[in-house]
C-alpha cells in the first residue's frame, strides 16, 4: 500500500522544517547565481498559478516539458532587463521546442510481366519515400505553415495541427504524398541557445532547474513520499484482478497536466489521467497502453493514443482492467480536454471506475487533483471496491461514455 506522503509548495517548506526543500532552495540559487544578470539570483519565478497552468496545458497537447517552456520566458526576460509579466504566449515558446518533418512519397508503377484474364498487362504499384524535410523551432514551424507570428496568436495547438493538415491535403497528388509529423527536440541545449536564445549559464540554470523540478515544487506539484509496495507479480502475465491491485496503490497521488512516468517503480512525480493508465500497466507488462496510430485530422494526446491503441467494448461487456473514456477524439472539440480512467469492478449494479482526475477532484493537500475511485452516477464515493476499505475524502462521479479494451493478453481470459 502507499505510505503516508506530503503534498506542499516551497513558500511553505522552511516553516514547515522540511529541510531538503530548504536545501534545494539555496543550491538552486547558488545554480543560477551567475545567470543572466538582474534578477536571477533571486530566482524570479513571476508567473501565477494559472499562468503556470496554461503552460501546462500547451505542453501536454504536445508533450514539452512545460516547466521548461516556462522557465525559459523568464530567464529570457531577465537576460533582457525585463520583467516577466506572464503575458507571453505558452503556444510561442512551446513551438521552439518542436521539429515539422514532412516526407514526400511518390507513386511507382511497374509491369509485373503478368496478363490478367482479360489479357491487359498487370502492374504493381507502391508508394516510395523519397525525400524528408525538417523545419525547426518556431521559425520553421511558422515558414512551413506559410504564416507570421500574428497568424498564431490567440492560436491552440489544434489549430496548427489543423493547418498542417491542410497544407498536407493541399499538396498532394495522384503521384505524390505527403506525411507530415509534429514532434518534439530532445536536444533542449540546442533548443534553449539557438531558438530561445539563452546564455550557456541562463540554460544551463533552466536545465537543473528542470532537473530537479523547481517549478513543480513551487507551484504545489511536488509530492514526497516513500516508496510503493507493489503487490509481488510476473509481470507479463496477470490477472485482472492483479492489475486492479496494482492500480490502487496510487490512490490520492497528484494530478498534473502532462505527466507522465514511464518506468517501473514509484512513479517519478505526478500524473495526468494517461500519464496513470500508462504507468498502470507498465507495472503489470512491461510497456503502457500509449501505442495507438491517431488518425489524419484528431489532435494528438495521450488519451486519444490509448483509445486507438483499444477496441471498442459495450459497457456490458467491461472486464477489470478495461479503459472509459469522456470524449470520443474524433469529435473532440477544439479546446477540450479528454479523460480517462480503469475499470475496477461492480458492486451491487454500481460500477467502480479509478482515475487520475484534475483541479475540481482536488482536495486541501491535494488542489491540482489526485487519484481517486469513482462511480459513473449516484453521487460521491469513498469505497476502495478493490481492497474493500474506505478512503478519505470521498470522490465525485465521473460519467464516463465510451468504453475500450486495450489489446493485452491477461491471464485466465477466454479465448
Amino acid at each position: 500500500m502507499k505510505k503516508k506522503g506530503k503534498f506542499f509548495k516551497i513558500g511553505l517548506a522552511v516553516g514547515g522544517g522540511y529541510f531538503l526543500l530548504f536545501f534545494i532552495v539555496l543550491l538552486l540559487t547558488l545554480l543560477i547565481g551567475g545567470g543572466g544578470g538582474g534578477s536571477v539570483g533571486g530566482i524570479p519565478i513571476l508567473a501565477t498559478e494559472e499562468q503556470a497552468y496554461q503552460y501546462q496545458y500547451v505542453g501536454a497537447e504536445i508533450g514539452v516539458p512545460w516547466d521548461l517552456a516556462l522557465l525559459a520566458d523568464v530567464f529570457l526576460a531577465d537576460q533582457n532587463r525585463e520583467n516577466f509579466s506572464g503575458a507571453v504566449d505558452p503556444v510561442f515558446t512551446s513551438l521552439q521546442f518542436c521539429v515539422i518533418e514532412e516526407t514526400k512519397s511518390v507513386r511507382i508503377v511497374e509491369a509485373t510481366g503478368e496478363v490478367s484474364e482479360k489479357g491487359e498487362a498487370v502492374y504493381d504499384v507502391r508508394w516510395e519515400d523519397e525525400e524528408s524535410v525538417s523545419y525547426y523551432g518556431l521559425e520553421g514551424v511558422l515558414e512551413y505553415l506559410g504564416e507570421d507570428k500574428s497568424w498564431l496568436e490567440e492560436k491552440t495547438i489544434n489549430d496548427v495541427a489543423v493547418k498542417l493538415e491542410e497544407i498536407r491535403k493541399g499538396k498532394e497528388t495522384e503521384e505524390e504524398k505527403y506525411r507530415t509529423v509534429l514532434f518534439v527536440n530532445d536536444d533542449f541545449e540546442k533548443v534553449l541557445m539557438d531558438f530561445v536564445g539563452l546564455t550557456e549559464a541562463s540554460c544551463q540554470a533552466v536545465l537543473q532547474l528542470h532537473k530537479v523540478h523547481y517549478l513543480a515544487s513551487l507551484y504545489g506539484y511536488l509530492y514526497v513520499f516513500d516508496e510503493i509496495e507493489l503487490p509481488e507479480l510476473v509481470v507479463g502475465n496477470v490477472t485482472r484482478n492483479e492489475l486492479a491491485g496494482v492500480a490502487v496503490t496510487l490512490m490520492n497521488h497528484p494530478y498534473m497536466l502532462g505527466g507522465k512516468s514511464p518506468g517501473p517503480g514509484s512513479p517519478s512525480g505526478p500524473l495526468d489521467c494517461s500519464g496513470y493508465v500508462d504507468w498502470v500497466y507498465i507495472q503489470c507488462f512491461g510497456v503502457g497502453v500509449s501505442s495507438g496510430k491517431i488518425p489524419e485530422g484528431v489532435a494528438v494526446s495521450g488519451t486519444a493514443l490509448q483509445w486507438y491503441a483499444s477496441t471498442p467494448i459495450a459497457e456490458s461487456e467491461m472486464q477489470i482492467g478495461d479503459l472509459a473514456f469522456l470524449y470520443d477524439p474524433a469529435t473532440l472539440q477544439s479546446g477540450k480536454i479528454n479523460h480517462v480512467g480503469i475499470y475496477i469492478g461492480e458492486v451491487d449494479g454500481e460500477k467502480y471506475f479509478i482515475h487520475c482526475a484534475g483541479r475540481s477532484y482536488g482536495t486541501n493537500d491535494l488542489p491540482t487533483g489526485r487519484v481517486g475511485i469513482s462511480k459513473r452516477t449516484g453521487g460521491s464515493n469513498n469505497y476502495n471496491c478493490v481492497t474493500g476499505t474506505t478512503f478519505e475524502p470521498a470522490m465525485k462521479p465521473c460519467n464516463f461514455r465510451y468504453f475500450r479494451r486495450p489489446n493485452f493478453s491477461f491471464v485466465n481470459d477466454e479465448g
